[in-house]
Protein backbone atom coordinates (compact mmCIF):
# COMPACT_ATOMS: atom_id res chain seq x y z
CA UNK A 1 0.00 0.00 0.00
CA UNK A 2 1.17 3.54 -0.77
CA UNK A 3 0.06 7.14 -0.92
CA UNK A 4 1.39 7.35 -4.46
CA UNK A 5 1.21 5.04 -7.49
CA UNK A 6 4.98 5.41 -7.80
CA UNK A 7 5.58 4.30 -4.19
CA UNK A 8 7.22 3.74 -1.87
CA UNK A 9 5.05 0.75 -0.95
CA UNK A 10 4.62 -0.95 2.41
CA UNK A 11 3.05 -4.31 3.23
CA UNK A 12 -0.63 -4.14 4.22
CA UNK A 13 -1.03 -5.71 7.69
CA UNK A 14 -4.40 -7.24 6.81
CA UNK A 15 -3.20 -9.12 3.70
CA UNK A 16 -4.67 -10.77 1.72
CA UNK A 17 -7.23 -8.08 0.96
CA UNK A 18 -9.24 -10.40 -1.35
CA UNK A 19 -9.46 -14.00 -0.19
CA UNK A 20 -12.08 -16.74 -0.66
CA UNK A 21 -10.59 -20.15 0.05
CA UNK A 22 -13.75 -22.05 1.07
CA UNK A 23 -17.30 -22.77 -0.06
CA UNK A 24 -18.69 -23.76 -3.45
CA UNK A 25 -16.00 -21.96 -5.46
CA UNK A 26 -12.56 -20.79 -4.39
CA UNK A 27 -10.33 -17.91 -5.31
CA UNK A 28 -10.75 -14.15 -5.41
CA UNK A 29 -7.54 -13.02 -7.11
CA UNK A 30 -6.38 -12.04 -10.62
CA UNK A 31 -8.87 -9.22 -10.77
CA UNK A 32 -9.65 -5.53 -10.70
CA UNK A 33 -11.31 -3.15 -8.27
CA UNK A 34 -13.76 -0.61 -9.68
CA UNK A 35 -16.10 2.10 -8.46
CA UNK A 36 -19.78 1.22 -8.87
CA UNK A 37 -23.14 2.92 -8.16
CA UNK A 38 -23.11 5.54 -5.40
CA UNK A 39 -19.30 5.51 -5.39
CA UNK A 40 -19.15 2.04 -3.83
CA UNK A 41 -16.14 -0.20 -4.51
CA UNK A 42 -16.42 -3.68 -6.03
CA UNK A 43 -13.71 -6.25 -6.64
CA UNK A 44 -13.99 -8.48 -9.72
CA UNK A 45 -11.82 -11.58 -9.72
CA UNK A 46 -11.48 -15.05 -11.23
CA UNK A 47 -12.45 -18.36 -9.60
CA UNK A 48 -11.17 -21.63 -11.05
CA UNK A 49 -13.24 -24.52 -12.35
CA UNK A 50 -10.20 -26.09 -14.03
CA UNK A 51 -11.77 -29.37 -15.12
CA UNK A 52 -11.67 -29.22 -18.92
CA UNK A 53 -8.64 -26.95 -19.05
CA UNK A 54 -6.58 -25.32 -16.32
CA UNK A 55 -7.67 -21.78 -17.26
CA UNK A 56 -11.41 -22.61 -17.07
CA UNK A 57 -12.73 -19.81 -14.84
CA UNK A 58 -15.79 -17.95 -13.60
CA UNK A 59 -15.95 -14.26 -12.63
CA UNK A 60 -16.85 -13.25 -9.07
CA UNK A 61 -17.80 -9.86 -7.65
CA UNK A 62 -17.48 -8.81 -4.00
CA UNK A 63 -18.10 -5.52 -2.18
CA UNK A 64 -14.89 -3.75 -1.20
CA UNK A 65 -14.24 -1.13 1.44
CA UNK A 66 -11.62 1.12 3.03
CA UNK A 67 -11.73 1.34 6.82
CA UNK A 68 -10.98 4.40 8.92
CA UNK A 69 -7.27 3.52 8.91
CA UNK A 70 -7.18 3.37 5.13
CA UNK A 71 -6.96 -0.45 4.97
CA UNK A 72 -8.62 -1.96 1.92
CA UNK A 73 -10.62 -5.18 2.36
CA UNK A 74 -13.10 -7.32 0.45
CA UNK A 75 -16.09 -8.98 2.10
CA UNK A 76 -16.32 -12.58 0.88
CA UNK A 77 -18.16 -13.98 3.92
CA UNK A 78 -20.95 -16.30 2.71
CA UNK A 79 -19.81 -15.13 -0.70
CA UNK A 80 -21.36 -18.12 -2.52
CA UNK A 81 -24.79 -17.23 -1.14
CA UNK A 82 -27.14 -14.52 -2.51
CA UNK A 83 -26.18 -10.90 -1.85
CA UNK A 84 -27.90 -7.70 -2.86
CA UNK A 85 -26.78 -6.22 -6.18
CA UNK A 86 -24.97 -2.87 -6.52
CA UNK A 87 -28.20 -1.18 -7.62
CA UNK A 88 -30.12 -2.00 -4.41
CA UNK A 89 -29.82 1.26 -2.48
CA UNK A 90 -28.96 0.88 1.18
CA UNK A 91 -28.24 -2.85 0.86
CA UNK A 92 -25.71 -3.07 -1.97
CA UNK A 93 -23.41 -6.02 -1.39
CA UNK A 94 -25.08 -7.14 1.84
CA UNK A 95 -25.92 -10.81 2.49
CA UNK A 96 -29.64 -11.48 1.99
CA UNK A 97 -29.70 -14.06 4.78
CA UNK A 98 -31.06 -16.73 2.42
CA UNK A 99 -29.40 -20.01 3.33
CA UNK A 100 -28.49 -23.01 1.19
CA UNK A 101 -31.31 -25.50 1.80
CA UNK A 102 -30.30 -28.20 -0.70
CA UNK A 103 -26.94 -29.32 0.73
CA UNK A 104 -26.57 -33.12 0.51
CA UNK A 105 -30.31 -33.65 0.20
CA UNK A 106 -31.81 -36.72 -1.48
CA UNK A 107 -31.59 -36.64 -5.30
CA UNK A 108 -32.99 -38.74 -8.13
CA UNK A 109 -32.66 -38.28 -11.88
CA UNK A 110 -33.88 -39.49 -15.26
CA UNK A 111 -30.46 -41.03 -15.94
CA UNK A 112 -26.76 -40.69 -15.28
CA UNK A 113 -23.67 -41.43 -17.31
CA UNK A 114 -20.60 -43.31 -16.13
CA UNK A 115 -19.43 -42.26 -12.64
CA UNK A 116 -21.10 -38.83 -12.71
CA UNK A 117 -23.98 -39.48 -10.34
CA UNK A 118 -26.96 -37.25 -9.44
CA UNK A 119 -25.84 -36.63 -5.84
CA UNK A 120 -22.98 -34.50 -7.18
CA UNK A 121 -25.40 -31.61 -7.74
CA UNK A 122 -25.88 -31.06 -3.98
CA UNK A 123 -22.30 -31.42 -2.67
CA UNK A 124 -21.25 -27.73 -2.87
CA UNK A 125 -18.27 -28.48 -5.08
CA UNK A 126 -18.01 -26.91 -8.52
CA UNK A 127 -15.44 -29.54 -9.54
CA UNK A 128 -17.90 -32.47 -9.28
CA UNK A 129 -20.94 -32.82 -11.52
CA UNK A 130 -23.85 -34.94 -12.73
CA UNK A 131 -23.93 -36.06 -16.37
CA UNK A 132 -27.13 -37.38 -17.94
CA UNK A 133 -27.06 -39.99 -20.68
CA UNK A 134 -28.44 -37.53 -23.24
CA UNK A 135 -29.18 -33.82 -23.67
CA UNK A 136 -32.84 -34.05 -24.73
CA UNK A 137 -36.11 -32.95 -23.13
CA UNK A 138 -36.53 -36.31 -21.38
CA UNK A 139 -33.78 -35.47 -18.87
CA UNK A 140 -34.68 -34.25 -15.38
CA UNK A 141 -33.33 -34.19 -11.86
CA UNK A 142 -35.21 -33.85 -8.58
CA UNK A 143 -34.17 -32.80 -5.07
CA UNK A 144 -36.07 -33.76 -1.94
CA UNK A 145 -35.38 -31.06 0.68
CA UNK A 146 -36.71 -33.55 3.30
CA UNK A 147 -38.82 -30.84 4.94
CA UNK A 148 -40.93 -27.93 3.82
CA UNK A 149 -38.91 -24.77 3.27
CA UNK A 150 -39.39 -21.32 1.80
CA UNK A 151 -37.52 -20.95 -1.49
CA UNK A 152 -36.35 -17.49 -2.53
CA UNK A 153 -33.81 -18.23 -5.26
CA UNK A 154 -32.28 -20.98 -7.41
CA UNK A 155 -28.89 -21.22 -9.10
CA UNK A 156 -28.12 -23.71 -11.87
CA UNK A 157 -24.42 -24.24 -12.53
CA UNK A 158 -24.02 -26.13 -15.78
CA UNK A 159 -20.82 -28.05 -16.48
CA UNK A 160 -19.13 -28.23 -19.89
CA UNK A 161 -18.66 -31.98 -19.93
CA UNK A 162 -16.61 -32.74 -23.06
CA UNK A 163 -18.45 -29.94 -24.86
CA UNK A 164 -15.52 -28.96 -27.10
CA UNK A 165 -17.20 -25.55 -27.39
CA UNK A 166 -14.91 -22.54 -27.83
CA UNK A 167 -16.32 -19.10 -28.51
CA UNK A 168 -19.85 -18.22 -29.62
CA UNK A 169 -21.38 -20.99 -31.68
CA UNK A 170 -24.86 -21.83 -32.92
CA UNK A 171 -27.23 -23.46 -30.43
CA UNK A 172 -25.31 -21.86 -27.53
CA UNK A 173 -28.25 -21.39 -25.18
CA UNK A 174 -30.02 -23.11 -22.28
CA UNK A 175 -33.76 -23.80 -22.12
CA UNK A 176 -35.39 -25.45 -19.14
CA UNK A 177 -37.98 -25.04 -16.41
CA UNK A 178 -38.03 -25.73 -12.68
CA UNK A 179 -41.02 -27.06 -10.79
CA UNK A 180 -41.71 -27.14 -7.06
CA UNK A 181 -44.02 -29.29 -4.99
CA UNK A 182 -45.17 -29.59 -1.41
CA UNK A 183 -46.34 -33.19 -1.73
CA UNK A 184 -44.66 -34.66 -4.83
CA UNK A 185 -47.98 -34.69 -6.68
CA UNK A 186 -48.81 -31.14 -7.70
CA UNK A 187 -45.96 -29.37 -9.51
CA UNK A 188 -46.38 -25.66 -10.28
CA UNK A 189 -43.62 -24.02 -12.34
CA UNK A 190 -41.28 -21.85 -10.26
CA UNK A 191 -38.78 -20.87 -12.98
CA UNK A 192 -39.81 -20.59 -16.64
CA UNK A 193 -36.98 -20.59 -19.18
CA UNK A 194 -38.99 -22.53 -21.76
CA UNK A 195 -38.80 -19.84 -24.43
CA UNK A 196 -35.45 -18.33 -23.46
CA UNK A 197 -32.56 -18.52 -25.90
CA UNK A 198 -29.73 -17.19 -23.74
CA UNK A 199 -26.36 -18.63 -22.82
CA UNK A 200 -26.67 -18.90 -19.01
CA UNK A 201 -24.01 -21.34 -17.75
CA UNK A 202 -24.50 -20.15 -14.16
CA UNK A 203 -28.11 -19.04 -14.14
CA UNK A 204 -29.31 -17.36 -10.93
CA UNK A 205 -33.03 -16.68 -10.52
CA UNK A 206 -34.83 -14.95 -7.69
CA UNK A 207 -38.47 -16.01 -7.54
CA UNK A 208 -41.07 -13.28 -7.99
CA UNK A 209 -42.78 -14.61 -4.89
CA UNK A 210 -41.19 -16.96 -2.32
CA UNK A 211 -42.63 -20.46 -2.50
CA UNK A 212 -43.07 -23.07 0.23
CA UNK A 213 -42.04 -26.47 -1.18
CA UNK A 214 -40.37 -29.74 -0.26
CA UNK A 215 -39.40 -30.94 -3.74
CA UNK A 216 -37.56 -29.15 -6.56
CA UNK A 217 -37.38 -30.60 -10.08
CA UNK A 218 -35.33 -29.35 -13.01
CA UNK A 219 -36.59 -30.36 -16.50
CA UNK A 220 -34.31 -29.94 -19.47
CA UNK A 221 -35.33 -28.68 -22.91
CA UNK A 222 -32.05 -27.72 -24.58
CA UNK A 223 -28.37 -27.40 -23.67
CA UNK A 224 -25.48 -26.87 -26.09
CA UNK A 225 -23.46 -29.83 -24.77
CA UNK A 226 -23.84 -33.36 -26.16
CA UNK A 227 -24.87 -34.54 -22.68
CA UNK A 228 -26.70 -32.51 -20.06
CA UNK A 229 -24.30 -31.85 -17.20
CA UNK A 230 -24.80 -29.81 -14.01
CA UNK A 231 -22.23 -29.26 -11.29
CA UNK A 232 -24.71 -27.99 -8.68
CA UNK A 233 -28.38 -27.13 -8.51
CA UNK A 234 -28.40 -24.79 -5.51
CA UNK A 235 -31.60 -23.86 -3.70
CA UNK A 236 -31.65 -20.83 -1.39
CA UNK A 237 -34.22 -19.94 1.21
CA UNK A 238 -35.09 -20.74 4.79
CA UNK A 239 -36.07 -23.84 6.70
CA UNK A 240 -38.40 -23.92 9.69
CA UNK A 241 -36.14 -25.61 12.21
CA UNK A 242 -33.72 -24.31 14.82
CA UNK A 243 -30.50 -22.50 14.01
CA UNK A 244 -27.32 -24.06 15.48
CA UNK A 245 -26.24 -23.27 19.01
CA UNK A 246 -23.20 -21.11 19.68
CA UNK A 247 -19.93 -22.92 18.96
CA UNK A 248 -17.85 -23.91 22.02
CA UNK A 249 -14.14 -24.32 22.79
CA UNK A 250 -12.52 -22.44 19.95
CA UNK A 251 -8.74 -23.06 20.05
CA UNK A 252 -6.08 -21.57 17.77
CA UNK A 253 -2.58 -23.10 17.66
CA UNK A 254 0.00 -21.38 15.47
CA UNK A 255 2.75 -23.61 14.14
CA UNK A 256 6.47 -23.05 14.30
CA UNK A 257 6.05 -21.75 10.77
CA UNK A 258 3.93 -18.80 11.88
CA UNK A 259 2.21 -18.50 8.54
CA UNK A 260 0.23 -21.60 9.56
CA UNK A 261 -2.28 -22.34 12.30
CA UNK A 262 -4.64 -25.16 13.32
CA UNK A 263 -8.07 -23.96 14.39
CA UNK A 264 -10.38 -26.37 16.22
CA UNK A 265 -13.72 -26.23 18.02
CA UNK A 266 -16.32 -28.63 19.44
CA UNK A 267 -18.50 -30.28 16.83
CA UNK A 268 -22.08 -29.05 16.85
CA UNK A 269 -25.38 -30.79 16.45
CA UNK A 270 -27.86 -29.53 13.88
CA UNK A 271 -25.32 -27.91 11.54
CA UNK A 272 -24.07 -28.25 7.98
CA UNK A 273 -21.01 -26.04 8.21
CA UNK A 274 -18.99 -23.33 9.92
CA UNK A 275 -17.77 -19.88 8.96
CA UNK A 276 -14.38 -19.01 10.44
CA UNK A 277 -13.56 -15.29 10.56
CA UNK A 278 -10.28 -13.65 11.50
CA UNK A 279 -8.36 -10.42 11.30
CA UNK A 280 -5.66 -8.22 12.80
CA UNK A 281 -7.91 -6.73 15.52
CA UNK A 282 -11.43 -7.37 16.89
CA UNK A 283 -12.80 -4.60 14.66
CA UNK A 284 -10.84 -5.69 11.56
CA UNK A 285 -11.90 -9.33 11.14
CA UNK A 286 -12.14 -9.07 7.38
CA UNK A 287 -11.15 -12.60 6.28
CA UNK A 288 -13.37 -15.69 6.33
CA UNK A 289 -13.34 -19.36 5.36
CA UNK A 290 -16.47 -21.52 5.02
CA UNK A 291 -16.16 -25.25 5.70
CA UNK A 292 -18.80 -27.96 5.45
CA UNK A 293 -19.10 -30.76 8.04
CA UNK A 294 -15.54 -30.45 9.41
CA UNK A 295 -14.89 -28.98 12.87
CA UNK A 296 -11.31 -27.87 12.22
CA UNK A 297 -9.39 -25.72 9.77
CA UNK A 298 -5.70 -25.64 8.90
CA UNK A 299 -4.98 -22.07 7.90
CA UNK A 300 -1.85 -21.31 5.86
CA UNK A 301 -2.11 -17.63 4.96
CA UNK A 302 -1.02 -15.65 8.03
CA UNK A 303 1.66 -12.98 8.27
CA UNK A 304 4.65 -14.13 10.36
CA UNK A 305 5.00 -11.15 12.70
CA UNK A 306 1.29 -10.31 13.01
CA UNK A 307 -1.13 -11.13 15.86
CA UNK A 308 -4.62 -12.30 14.86
CA UNK A 309 -8.12 -12.55 16.29
CA UNK A 310 -10.49 -15.43 15.48
CA UNK A 311 -14.15 -16.35 15.84
CA UNK A 312 -16.43 -19.10 14.47
CA UNK A 313 -20.14 -19.30 13.71
CA UNK A 314 -22.15 -22.41 12.78
CA UNK A 315 -24.86 -22.47 10.13
CA UNK A 316 -27.54 -24.70 8.66
CA UNK A 317 -30.53 -24.31 6.37
CA UNK A 318 -32.35 -22.31 9.06
CA UNK A 319 -29.77 -19.64 9.75
CA UNK A 320 -26.51 -18.71 11.46
CA UNK A 321 -25.52 -19.07 15.10
CA UNK A 322 -24.07 -16.41 17.36
CA UNK A 323 -20.31 -16.07 16.96
CA UNK A 324 -17.91 -17.40 19.56
CA UNK A 325 -16.02 -15.15 21.91
CA UNK A 326 -13.07 -13.73 20.00
CA UNK A 327 -9.79 -15.61 20.57
CA UNK A 328 -6.43 -13.86 20.17
CA UNK A 329 -3.40 -15.67 18.76
CA UNK A 330 0.02 -14.05 19.13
Amino acid sequence: MSDSPLGPYRYAPNNPISHKPGGFMNGAGHGSTVIGPNNTYWHFASMPVSINVNWERRICMFPTYFDRDGLMYTNTSFGDYPHYAPVIAGKMGEFTGWMLISYKRSVKASSYYDKYKPENIVDENVKTFWVAEKNDDKQWIEIDLLNLATVYAVQINYHDYKSNIYGKVQQLYHRYFIEGSMDGKIWPILVDRINDYKDVPNDYIELDFPQIVRYIRYKNIHVPMSKLSISDLRIFGSGYGQIPAKVKNLVVNRYKDRRDAMITWDQQENFIGYNIVWGISPDKMYNSWMVYEKHFLELKSLTVDQSYYFSVEAFNENGISERTVIVKSE
